[in-house]
């Protein structure tokens, strides 16, 4: 059956992905879209803030998907997928796109989005639910992170609105999510290999307590980055952050 949205929007939230999370707990049926002017709290992975300025685009999707929970996670490449696709045709030709592992946008090097996803497993008297939150810088980018970040704006693309975005956004979503439910991550996965960044080259994963440096040799079956390292053997990395080698001005990407 097709995934059917109903959007709601709001002028000013504390976190979209709180509010949709509160929604679920209710009772909510998948579908429900919640859009934000502006957050308070928002949330990043890791624990991290997202800043939330107005003209930016703010949002989180409710879904209940009927995947194993080992499954769960992969469904951030099938967000990372449909903005991809949303993006691109605003973007000027020259302007190239990527995915980097897990589930970033990156536009000529500078990432663009963020993706978080919050799951709850089935409780006695509470379905299964996943939140899918999504940021999109449109209009600005913060200042001072360790990595370097862009907006569409800067980008050249032409002027849209978060709501446009949105629906160029959810119309993309809808048809992946359908293909994932129905046959897993290995039919979105050669979707993301398409347009993925750093792949068979090195490049450094920062984990919560380290960072290791290897080459990105390839993705498991369930998403988790595969890297292989100097001394010959391979380490599996289901979370961290990857860092690219430093470009020849001598900044890193992220």
């Amino acid at each position: 059956m097709s995934l059917a949205f109903r959007v709601e929007e709001v002028a000013e939230i504390d976190s979209t992905n709180d509010s949709c999370r509160q929604r679920a707990l209710a009772g909510e049926p998948a579908g429900l879209v919640i859009r934000a002017d502006l957050q308070t709290k928002g949330r990043g992975r890791r624990g991290r803030d997202w800043v939330s300025p107005p003209g930016n685009l703010y949002t989180s999707i409710l879904l209940r998907p009927m995947r194993p929970a080992a499954e769960i996670a992969t469904l951030g490449f099938v967000a990372v997928v449909a903005l991809g696709d949303a993006i691109a045709p605003l973007l000027p030709a020259a302007v190239t796109l990527r995915h980097k592992w897990p589930n970033d946008l990156l536009l000529d090097g500078g990432k663009v989005s963020g993706i978080l996803l919050e799951t709850q497993g089935a409780e006695p008297g509470v379905a299964g639910f996943v939140v899918l939150g999504m940021g999109v810088n449109i209009v600005s980018h913060p200042p001072g992170t360790p990595y370097p970040v862009t907006d569409l704006r800067a980008a050249g693309a032409g002027p849209i609105t978060a709501r446009a975005l949105l629906d160029r956004l959810l119309a993309a979503f809808a048809p992946l999510y359908e293909v994932w439910e129905a046959r897993g991550f290995s039919a979105i996965e050669p979707l993301w290999r398409r347009r993925a960044a750093g792949l068979g080259e090195p490049i450094e994963v920062r984990l919560q307590d380290n960072a290791l440096r290897g080459v990105f040799r390839d993705l498991d079956r369930d998403g988790a980055l595969r890297l292989a390292l100097a001394d010959g053997s391979e380490r599996r990395i289901s979370a961290g952050d990857v860092y690219f080698p430093a470009t020849s001005s001598g900044r890193g990407r992220s």
